[in-house]
């Protein structure tokens, strides 16, 4: 007896050791490819990706790339595993195009029937799922729009406001030695920072940067400043403002084009940035941390910088970088007109408000595990409860219709509802503009932050060449235009 009871208990344990290995075997597991700010991941991993889990029965692991130039290396090495575990990733706009034309990524199609994915995409915003589209097939499911605002401390404009009489003179003089002229014919200062153009900006930083504060005197305006892909989207921001155009950009020596590099180079020159972000250099977070120590009064923010920044009052993970939260200020970005004047004191012309509109997409990898079920985990993070959810709490520009459509009744009013009102504003103002859409556009904007560090950070003025609009263009042509013909190969335009 005791040695059936013997066989029947070993039995019974390698028939529960059966059941638990299948149990694990047919549970699904893949990873999803990401890059958030700490907290934005750990609410995808905490509140919702525990649910898709229970639902779908599959356990998603989450992987992070560094930059946006690391996801192609990444999927390389993905197609040399035997058994590759990448299944969706979460794509910058600037990389969308070039995993297609390099075949890294499938078309939706290929992994739905058609008439479902044309219905599924109709729940987004056509700008969003539009530019998701290549040469008539659908490759990304929208995540978020994105674009820039201008994020500023109110009572530190109100101050340099007040002090402009006292430091006119010294920034006419400063300007009149660079531009021929000075300030502008009949300048004034606006007080409204939505009336501003480049020349405002200019002021109140030079305001800023010529007053004590904290015992120190410094830049206190600032964009990225790190060589990545957001440093290399404020530069292209900047020359579409000043009305170049994609073929322009990717041309380099335009005029408009190297009226970016004027404007950036007398920003630095005169000590209108801090200079944080090349020494350190800055990203995001640099900048965050700068807001808190009284080292950056305005800067050029994405929604979700404005949101990290200001905080919420109860929740510890998000602190406010603000002495006052209620002293943050957005507006669109401030009007672009050349640094050049007329002899009679007027900017030889001016931009416009415009920059670019772009975002972040889902995209199913070639070699994804189980494309179906990264086909329904995109779906289901940008469901409308689970969009209205991040996008309240961290600031997303949401490209749901059923959301764009009805913003009052998603997202509270008050600072929230500033945030977006700004920058659903911003991107109204943007229209269809987009960074050049061109496969080597990650390449090309490494050759773009080479030659901003190299002409407008780094270079040692001599007496013989200054670095003015002639030389600037000079030196972009004879140091950087055969890179940019290289980088971008037959799609340079002609």
């Amino acid at each position: 007896m005791k040695t059936k009871k013997m066989i029947y208990y070993v039995v019974m344990v390698a028939l529960g050791v059966g059941l638990i290995g299948c149990s694990k075997k047919g549970t699904k597991e893949i990873s999803v490819l990401i890059r958030m700010m700490p907290a934005q991941e750990r609410f995808l991993r905490e509140q919702l990706l525990p649910v898709f889990e229970k639902e779908n029965n599959c356990k998603v692991n989450i992987a992070t790339f560094n930059s946006e130039w690391d996801i192609e290396r990444i999927l390389k090495l993905e197609s040399s595993k035997k058994n590759p575990s990448i299944a969706l990733v979460k794509t910058p706009f600037e990389m969308t195009r070039l995993l297609v034309k390099k075949g890294m990524v499938q078309d939706l199609y290929s992994v739905m029937d058609s008439n479902q994915v044309l219905q599924d995409i109709a729940e987004y915003h056509q700008l969003a799922s539009g530019l998701g589209f290549f040469e008539g097939k659908p490759y990304y499911i929208p995540r978020k729009l994105e674009t820039r605002v201008l994020f500023y401390r109110k009572s530190k404009v109100a101050e340099a406001v007040s002090k402009f009489k006292d430091h006119r003179t010294r920034i006419d003089s400063e300007l009149k030695e660079q531009n021929g002229y000075g300030l502008p014919v009949g300048y004034e200062l606006e007080s409204d920072p939505a009336k501003w153009d480049f020349y405002d900006l200019y002021t109140v930083g030079s305001i800023w940067a010529n007053e004590e504060y904290n015992g120190v005197k410094m830049g206190r305006v600032a964009h990225r400043g790190a060589r990545y892909g957001g440093t290399a989207l404020f530069l292209v921001d900047r020359a579409l403002q000043l009305g170049a155009s994609a073929n322009d950009i990717c041309k380099l020596t335009e005029d408009k084009t190297v009226e970016m590099f004027v404007w950036e180079r007398v920003f630095v020159r005169n000590g209108i940035y801090n200079q944080g972000m090349w020494q350190d250099p800055w990203k995001g977070a640099n900048i965050y941390n700068g807001i808190k120590d009284g080292k950056v009064f305005a800067a050029y923010f994405q929604q979700i910088d404005a949101f990290l920044v200001h905080g919420w009052k109860d929740d510890p993970s998000m602190p406010s970088f603000l002495p006052d939260p209620d002293d943050m200020g957005l507006v669109t970005v401030p009007q672009a007109v050349s640094f050049e004047l007329t002899k009679e004191g007027a900017p030889v012309f001016e931009g416009n408000r415009s920059i670019s509109t772009g975002g972040w997409w889902w995209g199913i990898p070639k070699t994804s595990p189980d494309a179906k079920l990264a086909y329904a985990l995109a779906r289901f993070i940008t469901s409308r409860e689970n969009q209205a959810k991040e996008c309240s709490r961290f600031g997303m520009i949401p490209v749901r219709k059923d959301i764009l459509n009805n913003l009052p009744e998603v997202f509270d009013q008050g600072w929230v509802g500033e945030i977006f009102k700004t920058s659903v504003g911003q991107v109204q103002t943007n229209a269809l503009t987009t960074v050049p859409l061109v496969a080597a556009y990650a390449e090309m904007s490494q050759n773009l932050i080479d030659a901003w560090y190299a002409l407008c950070v780094e270079y040692k003025e001599a007496s013989d060449e200054p670095m003015n609009f002639s030389t600037l263009k000079m030196r972009l042509a004879s140091d950087y235009l055969e890179k940019q013909k290289k980088i971008l190969g037959d799609e340079f335009p002609e």
